[in-house]
């Protein structure tokens, strides 16, 4: 399978970075990730402007990739083999560890391995995937380019698109979506790498860092993540890429390597998700006043290279932003921002993103013995409101997804789980580190807290509250990893460690064997539920709907899969592609008609398969309130179509419509 060549550039890059500069393994991965993304994304702009994003424009880019990586090597000796016999005989392997800390890495491992087996077998079905991770990433392939296009959803345009542009290869070169999950895999897996050797920037031993690699392996909200298609892990782990360089720099001093290697990182983390803002701006400022403390122009000239790079990464995104919206993020963020600006809004905000992880008694299984805490946590919470004068339920500090403040139970869902033991492992870590000032002398641990709890602080002042915030969370806890780890190898003996590390691997069994959608232990799990069937596990009452009307379709004419999706409100979409090759094979298509936002100006005059764009023979369009009446016609671009089919979505939650062509 094509799928290979990608992976094959990445172990070129990787030979290159530790036999020629003979970089540690481990430093060499994160080194080689970090150019392997900046060559995809390379790749994915460059064919996207000559309309060749197709499997094989890819598949030659990759092959001539392979290549370079190939002529570097022999050229510089990255393929010699010594014939020196004192060379080659190498001294049987020893295991270099005692047993328990290889117990520890062992539930590591079997975390990785049931997250992969979970990635590789289930189908994607995040609702956020489902409206636009990956229903973008089909609109690219079907058009050959990553240029804007006409949309209903017009996330499927502004969202940054980084984590997509590897999905959309790995799409492209394998025929399907089997590795599409994989992309957070790896995130996950090169992050528990990234912040095991930023425990050791900070002066961590081997318990140390295996304590950080337990830590970050652990997160609720991260196990659940690395077997979906969100983004979440992606930004987290190019946030690790930029501290970890961050603090080499820091170490070894400023050379073009640091400053290539942290442009390009910064660079990656914004183009993977907006939440890279918040979290890199500390970082970014630390940079900047040490950057000023140093007093020499070098230093100056690399910052100017490290932000050139991160800007030229994101170049091609801010441009198409720009021409959609004149803004180079695309859209007003202003919603989902507060609209009240002042210390007593910024102390509740604290305390509400911080309730997302309030419910330790069910994560450590525990309320057959103690009552949960979140009743009483929402309790307080309000109290502390009604004394600052506030309205809990004020809509200007609340999502206008939601209507209410609440604290959430723990859950096995990869939206709004928490991970409640770690933050209170966080929080003791803070408390350890603010009392004892001899640690706070230690080489960069102050600093590094001021720094991530500065993001965490941004985080809450700029955003309103919902349930679904505790995702956003994921890199914060990824980078307090090698942190928390720190500070508590160097207060408490190895067996209270070894402790802390059991009890992680053990409470995080659940959310291997039960998450909500992807589940290997409840009635309907992947064992016995068809690939199709687990593309609705998160809507299920779409699922016979969509059957019927792909029936309908399959009469049509002899077959419509030309469809033409014309409703706002028609946002599942993603198993409307899926269903569609299923049925018509690389002959089906799907675009948006009758667009009404800025992104109708984005027409594509040409498909680059056929020449041109097909006419729908179909459009679709989806009626979600039960009290509204279905169009009986609807005008488009490309004429007046005409329903002919209807069907009401179970629970009287809407209509489905099917409109043919007058």
């Amino acid at each position: 399978m094509f799928i290979i060549l990608p992976i094959l550039a990445w172990g070129g890059f990787f030979l290159i970075l530790q036999q020629h500069h003979r970089h540690p393994w481990r430093e060499a991965l994160l080194r080689s990730l970090v150019i392997w993304g900046v060559t995809l994304t390379v790749i994915t702009e460059l064919l996207s402007g000559l309309g060749l994003f197709t499997p094989l424009g890819v598949g030659i880019a990759w092959l001539l990739v392979i290549g370079l990586c190939t002529f570097v090597m022999r050229r510089y000796g990255g393929l010699r083999v010594s014939s020196d016999p004192a060379l080659v005989k190498r001294k049987p392997f020893r295991w270099p560890l005692p047993l328990f800390p290889s117990l520890l890495l062992a539930g590591v491992a079997w975390i990785v391995v049931i997250t992969a087996g979970l990635a590789i077998a289930s189908a994607p079905n995040n609702p956020d995937s489902m409206r636009y991770h990956l229903s973008r990433v089909m609109h690219w392939q079907q058009h050959g380019t990553v240029a804007h296009y006409p949309t209903h959803s017009l996330k499927q345009l502004y969202q940054n698109p980084g984590s997509e542009f590897a999905i959309a290869q790995f799409q492209l070169l394998s025929g399907g979506d089997y590795f599409a999950n994989l992309v957070q895999w790896g995130s996950m897996v090169v992050s528990l790498v990234g912040v095991s050797l930023i425990a050791r920037q900070l002066g961590c031993d081997r318990r140390g860092q295996i304590l950080a690699v337990v830590f970050c392996a652990t997160l609720p909200m991260g196990v659940l993540q690395a077997a979906s298609t969100q983004n979440d892990y992606v930004v987290a782990l190019w946030l690790v890429c930029l501290t970890y360089f961050t603090l080499l720099m820091l170490h070894v001093g400023v050379t073009v390597s640091t400053a290539v290697y942290i442009g390009a990182s910064l660079g990656l983390a914004i183009l993977s998700k907006g939440t890279a803002y918040i979290y890199a701006f500390p970082l970014c400022l630390g940079l900047l006043v040490w950057t000023i403390q140093q007093k020499r122009g070098r230093v100056w000239q690399l910052g100017g290279l490290a932000a050139a790079i991160a800007l030229l990464l994101n170049l091609g995104h801010y441009l198409r932003n720009l021409a959609l919206t004149s803004s180079p993020l695309g859209v007003n963020v202003e919603a989902e921002t507060n609209n009240i600006l002042s210390l007593p809004v910024l102390i509740t905000s604290i305390l509400k993103q911080l309730s997302l992880h309030a419910d330790w008694v069910r994560a450590l299984q525990l309320q057959d013995w103690i009552v949960p805490t979140t009743g009483l946590t929402e309790k307080v919470i309000s109290i502390i409101h009604d004394q600052l004068g506030l309205d809990i339920n004020n809509p200007a500090l609340l999502s206008p997804k939601v209507s209410r403040f609440y604290v959430p139970a723990i859950s096995q869902y990869e939206d709004t789980s928490g991970n409640p033991i770690h933050i209170i492992l966080i929080a003791v870590a803070l408390l350890i580190l603010v009392s004892r000032k001899s640690l706070r002398k230690q080489s960069y641990l102050a600093e590094g807290a001021i720094l991530l709890v500065t993001g965490f602080l941004i985080f809450s002042f700029l955003l309103t509250w919902s349930p679904w915030r505790s995702r956003l969370h994921l890199p914060l806890f990824v980078l307090f990893s090698p942190l928390v780890a720190t500070i508590l190898v160097r207060t408490f003996p190895p067996i209270v460690t070894g402790c802390i590390a059991l009890i992680l691997l053990l409470s995080i069994q659940p959310w291997l064997f039960n998450n909500q959608f992807k589940s290997l232990l409840a009635e309907k799990s992947l064992f016995n539920t068809p690939r199709i069937e687990q593309y609705f596990m998160s809507q299920g009452h779409l699922q016979d709907p969509y059957q019927a009307m792909m029936t309908e379709l399959d009469t049509l004419n002899g077959g419509c899969y030309n469809v033409g999706i014309g409703s706002e409100s028609f946002w599942f979409e993603y198993p409307l592609w899926i269903l569609l090759q299923q049925h018509g094979g690389p002959n089906s298509h799907l675009y948006h008609v009758a667009v009404d936002n800025p992104s109708n100006q984005a027409r594509l005059s040409t498909h680059p398969l056929s020449g041109a764009t097909p006419v729908p023979c179909a459009v679709v369009f989806l009626q979600q309130d039960s009290n509204a009446t279905s169009p009986t016609q609807l005008t488009t671009e490309y004429g007046l179509y005409e329903s002919v089919w209807a069907t009401p979505i179970s629970d009287n939650k809407g209509t489905l419509t099917l409109l043919t062509p007058n």
